[in-house]
This record gives C-alpha cells, sequence and structure tokens, in this order.
C-alpha cells in the first residue's frame, strides 16, 4: 500500500508541474534559436541528491524475483529504516553519503534528509534537497528542490516549496517557484490544478541568470494553460518591464493558439502627431492535424493623417499549410485582401503545390497573382519585394519508357505596371539514345513554346487612342481632341523544334527543323524601300504585324582525323544561303511563305569546313615564392568555305531589306579564331620545412583571359577593295566581341566585357565599323580570409585565419545572410499568405568582414539615320509617366525602379527591318554590400545601390547589431525604391523571439534627405 500511495505521488506530481515557458503556440516556418538549447542543465541542489542511488546488487532469489512476470518492482534505499507496525509508519532516513530513495520502474524519489509515511493520516512527506525523476518515456526532466514537500492521499494534494525544472520545449527553460499547491484530479478528465506563489522563469543557464521573470502568482490547470500575474521582467536585479498578466499555452508541439501581434511602442503611444500607427499578424492559428494547419490574421495602417498618396488601408490574410504522405502531396494557399480608405482594392492569391504520380511522374507549382500591382508595390517595406516581379511557375514531369517529357508554364507581373509576360505552355519531349548495335545511334527530341506579352506599357506608337468629345464653354460647344491610355497591345510568340540527330559508324548526321510566329497586335510605322535601289518609296502605318519563319539545318560532323595534338574535325552541311530562316511569310507578302532562294534546292548551298584546337604550353622559371610558371594558350581556328548563290527579291521584301549594298549571297572564304589564355603557377614548397602553413595551395592561377570568338571573311574583303574600300576592317563578319578577367589573386574577382564593332548590320556594305562599348559587368568579393593578402601570406606559408564556414544549426544563426541568395529568396517570397511578419530584416551577426561590389553598366548602341528616320528617344521618364501618370511618387518609384534595376527595358518590336528603332539611354549602377564587426559584440550591415548615370542612391538597408548574451537588439533603417522609408529597433529574447521589444516608424512613399 505504502508502494502504490508513493507512486501514486510521484506520478501526480510530474503530471501537473509546469512544462512550457509563455510561448502560446509553435508556428510551422517559425524556427527557434538551436543554440539556446543548452545539453547539461545547471545544478541547483546539492551533489548528493543529484547522484543516482546504488542499490545494492541482487542476490540470485532477489534477481529470480526481479524477473517474475505481472509484477511491479519497488526499491527502496536509505541510511536507516523505521517501520511502525502500531502507528503503520515507513520512515526511510538519509545520511551524508546515502541519500534516500524510493524506485519504481524508472521512477524515482531522492532526497538528502528523508522519506516519511504515516498510514493514520495518510501523507508521504519529504524534506532537505530532493530530486523527482519521471519514467524515462515521459520526456520530462528531473524536478529538483529543497525544503519541505507533503502529499495528501486523501485529498490527493500536494504541498512542494523551492523547486525548479528545466523544460526542454525546444528551447531549454529553467522554471523555479518557492511554493505550491497541487490538487489532483479524481475523475480522470486531467482537471488537476496548480497554484503557485513567488515563480520565476529563465532560460539562461548561468548559476545566476542574466535575466528572469517573477511573477508574484500563478495558476496552471491540467490542460496545459497557465496564468501567472502580475509579472516583471528583470535584467540582473533591476526591473525593468512590467506586465499586468502572462498567459501561456505550455502544449509541445504543434497546436492552436493565438498569433504573436507585430507592433512597437510609437503604435500604442505615439511620439508625434505625424506618425502613422501600424499593427501586423493579428490573428489565430489552427492545428488542423499533424500534416495540415490554416492562420488568419489582418493587418491594419491608420487612416488617421492620411494623405492621397497614402490614405491608410485594412490587409485580410489566410493561410493553409498540408501535406498528405499517402498522397505523395504537400503544399500552401495564401490569400490577402487589402481595402484602402480611398477604395482602393487589391486581391492577393498564392499557390504552391509538389505531388509526385509515382516514381517518374512530378508535378511542381508556384503561383502568384494580384489584382493590382500598383497597390503591391506601395504598400512594402521590402527592398527586394518593391523591386520583385510577381512570377509563377508550373511543371510537369513524366517519363514514358524512354522517353522524358516535361511541361511548364510561366507568369510575370511587374510591380506598378499593367504589363504581363506569359510563357503558356512549354513542351518538351526528349529521348536516350535510341541504339541498334553500337554502330547506330538515334536521339530525336521535340519542343514546343508560346509568349505572350499582354497589357503592353511602353511608350511609342499605339500607346494612346485618341478621339474627340464636346466641350461647353459659355454656352457654346466646341469638339475638342482628346486620349486615353490604350492597354490591349499584345504581343505573341511561339517556337517549335524538331531535331533528329543519328550516329551511323561514328559519323554525325544532325537534321533539324525550326518553326518561329511572331505576331505584334499593336501599329507600328515602317519605312518602305525600293527592293533594287533601296530609295524610300512610302511611311506606312500597319495595325498589326507578323513574321513566321522556318528553317531545316541538315549538317554532317565527321569523325576526327585521328589523335594528333590539333584536334582537327572537318565537317560538312548545307546551309541557307542568307544567315536567316529558309522560308519566311510575312505582312508584306500576305501570308505566303517564300524561299530565299525562289525554291528549296536554291534556297541551300554546301559547306565545307575544318577545325582545329590544340593546346599550347610554355614553362618559364620560377621567381619569388613560386617554383615555375606555366602559361597555357587554347586556340580555336576554323576555316569555312561556301560556293556564292543569290537571294530572291521576294525573300528581301518579305524581311523589309533591299539589294542595294546586301552581302549575305557573296561567296564565303572565313577564318573565325577564338583563344583563352591561362598563367598558373606552382607554389615553391620545402617539404622538410615543417613551418609551413598545411593549407597553402599548391598551384594558382595567376590570370586567365577568355575572349570571344572573332570571324573574317576573305571575300568580304576583295568585294570592298573592287567598291574602293581598302580598309582591311571590311572583312569582319561578328557584330560583337568580347573578353573576361579572372585571378585567383584576387579572389571572388571576375570581370566582363562586350563591344559592338559594326553600326549596322554585317550583310550590308553599309556597315561601319566602329567599337562601341555596350556592357561591362564586374563583381568583387572580399572578406578577412579571402583577400589578396590572405593570398600572399598563403603564398609564403604562413598561418592564416581558417575560411569561414556555413553555420550549421549549432551556431546562433536563425535566418539566411543577407547576400544575393537572400534577396533572392525574399523576392520570391509569396504575394500572399506568408506569416512571418516579424522577420523582417532580421539577419544574423556578422562573422568577420566581408564585402561585395557589383558594378554593371548597359549602353546599347544608338542608331543611326538622319532627319525623318524611324528613331524614337526611349526616355525612362517618358516610359515612367506613360506607365504611372503624373503622380509624383508613383513617377520618382519607377525611376528608382529603372535605375536599381539597369536591365534594358527593351519594347516588343517587329522581327522586319524597316520599323521603329529606340535609342536607349545608358544605365550605370553600383550594388554594395558589406558587414563587420565594430566590437566583438557590435556587428554592422549595409546593402545600398547606387546610380552612377543621376548620381543618387536607389534604395538602402542599414543595420547595427547587438550581442546580449541571451538577448539580440537590432537598429535597422530602410529605404525602398518605391520611397517608403522605415526606422526598426528590436530586442528580443533569442530562446523565443516573440519574446521582444520593438519600435518602429515607417513613412510611405516620403522623400528621404
Amino acid at each position: 500500500m505504502i508502494l502504490k500511495w508513493l507512486s501514486a505521488a510521484l506520478f501526480t506530481v510530474l503530471a501537473v508541474l509546469p512544462v512550457s515557458t509563455s510561448q502560446a503556440q509553435i508556428i510551422p516556418g517559425r524556427p527557434r534559436n538551436a543554440t539556446a538549447v543548452r545539453q547539461q542543465p545547471r545544478d541547483t541542489t546539492k551533489d548528493s541528491t543529484a547522484k543516482r542511488p546504488v542499490f545494492p546488487p541482487p542476490d540470485s532469489v532477489t534477481l529470480r524475483l526481479l524477473q517474475k512476470k505481472g509484477y511491479t518492482t519497488t526499491r527502496y534505499a536509505a541510511d536507516t529504516a523505521y517501520f511502525d507496525a502500531d502507528r503503520k509508519s515507513l520512515d526511510l532516513l538519509a545520511a551524508p553519503k546515502r541519500p534516500a530513495a524510493v524506485e519504481r520502474d524508472s521512477n524515482r524519489v531522492v532526497s538528502d534528509s528523508g522519506i516519511y509515511y504515516t498510514q493514520a493520516d495518510r501523507q508521504v512527506i519529504t524534506g532537505g534537497h530532493y530530486v523527482l525523476t519521471p519514467p524515462s518515456s515521459s520526456g520530462q526532466s528531473e524536478v529538483r528542490g529543497h525544503g519541505y514537500g507533503k502529499y495528501n492521499l486523501a485529498a490527493r494534494s500536494l504541498l512542494i516549496t523551492n523547486a525548479s525544472l528545466p523544460v526542454n520545449n525546444g528551447e531549454i527553460w529553467y522554471v523555479s517557484f518557492d511554493r505550491a499547491r497541487i490538487d489532483l484530479d479524481t475523475t480522470g478528465a486531467k482537471n488537476s490544478v496548480a497554484y503557485i506563489g513567488g515563480g520565476r522563469m529563465t532560460s539562461c543557464d548561468d548559476s545566476i541568470p542574466d535575466y528572469q521573470f517573477r511573477y508574484h502568482e500563478a495558476k496552471r490547470t491540467g490542460g496545459n494553460t497557465m496564468v501567472a500575474r502580475p509579472a516583471i521582467l528583470y535584467i540582473k536585479d533591476i526591473p525593468v518591464m512590467w506586465f499586468p498578466f502572462i498567459f501561456s499555452d505550455e502544449r509541445p508541439g504543434r497546436h492552436s493558439g493565438i498569433l504573436t501581434p507585430q507592433f512597437g511602442v510609437g503604435d500604442i503611444i505615439r511620439s508625434s502627431s505625424s506618425y502613422r500607427r501600424n499593427v501586423e499578424h493579428i490573428g489565430y492559428y489552427w492545428a488542423l492535424s499533424d500534416y495540415a494547419d490554416m492562420s488568419a490574421w489582418f493587418d491594419w495602417r491608420t487612416a488617421a493623417g492620411g494623405v492621397p498618396g497614402d490614405p491608410g488601408w485594412v490587409r485580410y490574410n489566410a493561410d493553409w499549410d498540408y501535406k498528405w504522405l499517402d498522397r505523395f502531396l504537400a503544399g500552401r494557399i495564401g490569400l490577402g485582401y487589402t481595402r484602402q480608405r480611398d477604395a482602393s482594392t487589391n486581391l492577393a492569391v498564392s499557390w504552391n503545390h509538389q505531388e509526385d504520380f509515382g516514381r517518374n511522374n512530378h508535378l511542381n507549382t508556384n503561383f502568384n497573382y494580384v489584382t493590382s500591382t500598383t497597390l503591391q508595390r506601395q504598400n512594402t517595406f521590402n527592398p527586394y519585394s518593391a523591386l520583385a516581379t510577381i512570377a509563377s511557375q508550373a511543371n510537369y514531369q513524366s517519363k514514358i519508357g524512354p522517353a522524358s517529357l516535361t511541361i511548364g508554364a510561366t507568369r510575370k507581373q511587374y510591380p506598378g505596371r499593367t504589363q504581363v509576360d506569359q510563357g503558356i505552355p512549354s513542351v518538351s519531349l526528349t529521348t536516350s539514345p535510341v541504339a541498334i548495335g553500337d554502330k547506330f545511334s538515334w536521339t530525336p527530341s521535340f519542343s514546343f513554346s508560346r509568349n505572350d506579352v499582354l497589357g503592353m506599357d511602353q511608350p511609342g506608337l499605339g500607346a494612346f487612342t485618341y478621339f474627340t468629345r464636346d466641350v461647353t464653354i459659355n454656352g457654346i460647344t466646341t469638339p475638342r481632341l482628346d486620349s486615353s491610355k490604350f492597354n490591349g497591345r499584345n504581343s505573341a510568340n511561339a517556337t517549335m523544334s524538331f531535331d533528329t540527330p543519328v550516329q551511323i559508324f561514328g559519323w554525325d548526321f544532325r537534321n533539324s527543323f525550326r518553326l518561329n510566329q511572331q505576331r505584334n497586335n499593336f501599329p507600328q510605322q515602317f519605312t518602305i524601300y525600293d527592293v533594287e535601289s533601296g530609295a524610300v518609296t512610302d511611311q506606312r502605318v500597319y495595325a498589326a504585324t507578323y513574321r513566321s519563319d522556318f528553317d531545316w539545318v541538315p549538317e554532317f560532323q565527321l569523325p576526327s582525323l585521328g589523335q594528333n595534338r590539333f584536334n582537327l574535325t572537318p565537317s560538312f552541311s548545307l546551309q541557307n544561303i542568307d544567315p536567316g530562316p529558309l522560308m519566311v511569310a510575312s505582312e508584306r507578302t500576305g501570308g505566303k511563305y517564300v524561299f530565299q532562294g525562289g525554291s528549296l534546292l536554291k534556297s541551300k548551298r554546301i559547306s565545307l569546313g575544318v577545325s582545329a584546337s590544340p593546346t599550347l604550353y610554355a614553362f618559364l622559371p620560377g621567381v619569388g615564392p613560386f617554383s615555375r610558371l606555366r602559361h597555357a594558350i587554347q586556340p580555336t581556328l576554323s576555316y569555312s568555305w561556301a560556293p556564292s548563290s543569290n537571294v530572291s527579291d521576294d525573300y528581301l521584301i518579305a524581311t523589309g531589306r533591299t539589294r542595294k549594298g546586301y552581302l549575305g549571297d557573296l561567296k564565303q572564304s572565313a577564318v573565325t579564331l577564338g583563344l583563352n589564355q591561362t598563367f598558373e603557377a606552382k607554389i615553391r614548397r620545402d617539404d622538410e620545412d615543417s613551418t609551413q602553413a598545411s593549407n597553402a595551395p599548391k598551384n594558382v592561377k595567376l590570370l586567365s583571359i577568355n575572349f570571344t570568338p572573332i570571324s573574317y571573311d576573305f571575300v568580304r574583303h576583295q568585294h570592298a577593295v573592287q567598291e574602293g574600300n581598302r580598309s582591311l576592317l571590311t572583312g569582319f563578319t561578328s557584330d560583337n566581341w568580347g573578353y573576361s578577367l579572372s585571378s585567383d589573386l584576387l579572389p571572388g574577382f571576375d570581370f566582363n566585357s562586350n563591344y559592338s564593332l559594326f553600326q549596322g548590320s554585317t550583310l550590308s556594305d553599309t556597315a561601319k565599323f566602329g567599337p562601341y562599348l555596350t556592357n561591362v559587368s564586374a563583381s568583387f568579393n572580399i572578406s578577412r580570409d579571402q583577400n589578396p593578402f590572405a593570398v600572399f601570406t598563403r603564398l609564403f606559408g604562413k598561418a592564416v585565419p581558417a575560411p569561414q564556414k556555413a553555420p550549421t544549426t549549432g551556431t546562433d544563426q536563425v535566418r539566411p545572410r543577407p547576400d544575393d541568395a537572400m534577396a533572392q529568396a525574399l523576392a520570391a517570397q509569396p504575394v500572399a499568405g506568408s506569416s512571418r511578419g516579424g522577420d523582417r530584416f532580421i539577419v544574423p551577426p556578422s562573422q568577420g568582414w566581408r564585402a561585395s561590389l557589383t558594378f554593371t553598366r548597359s549602353s546599347p548602341r544608338p542608331p543611326s539615320g538622319g532627319v525623318g528616320s524611324n528613331i524614337i528617344d526611349f526616355d525612362p521618364r517618358a516610359r515612367c509617366a506613360a506607365t504611372v501618370g503624373n503622380d509624383p511618387f508613383l513617377l520618382d518609384a519607377c525611376l528608382n525602379n529603372l535605375r536599381a534595376q539597369p536591365t534594358t527595358d527593351v519594347p516588343v518590336t517587329s522581327a522586319t527591318a524597316g520599323g521603329a528603332l529606340y535609342r536607349i539611354p545608358p544605365t550605370t549602377s553600383l550594388n554594395a554590400n558589406t558587414s563587420f564587426n565594430l566590437t566583438p559584440k557590435w556587428s554592422a550591415q549595409w546593402t545600398t545601390t547606387y546610380d552612377l548615370e543621376r548620381h543618387e542612391f536607389a534604395s538602402h538597408i542599414v543595420q547595427l547589431q547587438r550581442e546580449l548574451h541571451d538577448w539580440r537588439a537590432i537598429f535597422a533603417f530602410t529605404q525602398s525604391p518605391n520611397g517608403n522609408f522605415a526606422f526598426n529597433f528590436t530586442i528580443a529574447l533569442k530562446a523565443d523571439p516573440d519574446i521582444k521589444f520593438d519600435y518602429n516608424r515607417a513613412t510611405v512613399r516620403s522623400t528621404v534627405p
């Protein structure tokens, strides 16, 4: 009986003690900080009670009894045991080196004073320092305390003092209290209630915690909920925050509960009359099952003090995550509905889905859609989201015998624009080689894709529709000319290809067919030329233009001429006379296909060629730390020959070209040269010198230079000489040329440069040689261990800091590093349903210093032409004005967007020559991302984009971070390209980031000095 009561008391006590922190629920996708999980909890009792009692080894009879089935074993250990048969009491007394203990299965009670039981009052009492050990299967930690503990078996009530226990609920928390009374449930409904007084709670494992929450009294029910009042946050012994109460849902794992709101102190008490309150993430989370959950919340920005560009808004959000293991599918659905005070609305939908239909059938979708791209961009404070396109993708892959089928679709919306780019569908069918023995192999493939541009918003002809309306002034009605923006301009492009490469007895025969159709459903102006003389005969506006191209390319790849150092390879092909497609149909031919030469046989000509790709080495004596130098030259040299032929007038008319100055049908005798060079060095190393660093490299690449291949046609040059132009430059036929540089002496350095060599097409003798720099890009990454000084230190065999490794789950990095990968991840976030409002701009501290610089310049060659030429100046300001109107905030946001993304936003043009040409201004930008430690505890980070053309900054993210042992303080300033800026201060507990202090000040579309 004594055993039963003692065991019952042990079970009940462990079942109702607190088991968690003040975390209300665990939201999927909200990772906890792994570093806060300590493996060794602190010991707050004497060492004697922490030691497990040593029970004497059982003799043979006791061992047989312990092994009998159907019985429960109880073991006692004590220095002295008193049993009074009259009083029916049992006293287990401890000695300094031998505590008193009772053990039943894996349950144990240990005391360095004694354990006392009296049947008369049915009470179990223990004192001194005690340890209660629960069953190992329960997952609970040991309860440690000192003082007085009494359990009344009749009333099923427990009194306990000065107890503490570590609780591992993703993080280890140390919960202690001065006294507690626990009324146990007698109905089996788990309605036990614990009344706690003088409690404390912390995640700091120091003997004297750096911080703790102290509460006066608390109540905990068997439903794993706890309410404490009042609560005070102490930093050391200094009270810093008072809470009227703390509510805690202590159930481990996923369960329903209230979401943690996101707001700052300024949203409660405004520091100025111009401050706009902004509260996010007010909602509820439902844990539907272990494989599905749902959350709903709303965000609010006050309308008080609203301006036309920022009237205030309410956003309603919903998110559903699902995963069916037996169906092999998982995904999430997000919804967001924003309504501004000016009645503008935006519906955002996100759907991410992955499903496996079998081992060889997979479906992946990532769908994002918004009804108002303007509101989507205006109401974000994330610089990456303000620039990011709203993209959707779908992909299905299947294996059908030896063939692989891929079906995909893409759709892209642009922030603040009406234009939509979509590719629906794209189909690809490839097969593994179909072989008959080792003499025949066939590898066919098929692909089809269609791409549409809907609602084009670029300026140009057809951007506005003009009409007349009657205007009455002083009683007189007169017609006036008016206009409105036209968003119905569309473009479509479809491409289909079929390749049938065959290999017979080592001979490769490649046979490919291509069909391309393009239609521009908007007006375009064209200059019409006389096909023979090239004189201008007309200026014509087509309501729509289209062009269909069909091409057939047979090619024979002959075997190499044996094994030789020059790698000589001959080739034979039937090529088109003109580099263009074999057949063309356009608006100039009335939809009729015309051949290049008038017929199929006359449109092809034989092309013979031979190529060589040797590798030449030169070894040089070493110098300094280098024992030997090697210069490797890898030229690629090829020669091609083709007879002269004739291109028909119908083909030239169909493509908008003239015969005057046309060179495409001349005889070909061309040489193509490409060159790659590499300078390498072998590090001088003395194997007997043990002082050299073991991580010193053996070889280092001093410099690598790669050049774009360039072609020269001797027949073109002879033709130019006959026309009176004796310049050797007339033989070049390559439109573009460039080079790239890299070196191990500058880790992370990459340089690329590209030039346009001719003004005009090289198929005409009117092309003028004039190299023009079109693109320059350079990137440079430098860090504590990746920098030129570290490289030279390694070259001379000195010790350097070990390379920084990617953080693991054992570090305190809880979010990705803000590099290019972070930018892409943030930009790819779903447009609706994401419930991570509190993760904004929070990044881990810097590990050493690092910096990355990216320089980009894009300057398309300006088209040439005199007065009356069909040339349009593509002014970004005019382009933005046509897109967003005259709103100064939206206009500035659009310009910043174009400056921050230095890509050429060229309007869709016709494939037929003679249409409008666009003169696009250059864009030059410098992107910088640097992070470093000001002190061992202070770290800083700055990410920015600077426009070198306008000498303005486009965006900023500046952040200071302070490590405070168990806490982390973050000061952040952000300026988005849409004009929004925000200042954010956060001090958050590492063990539970939802326990934090926030101060946020955000301004929408305001000017930042």
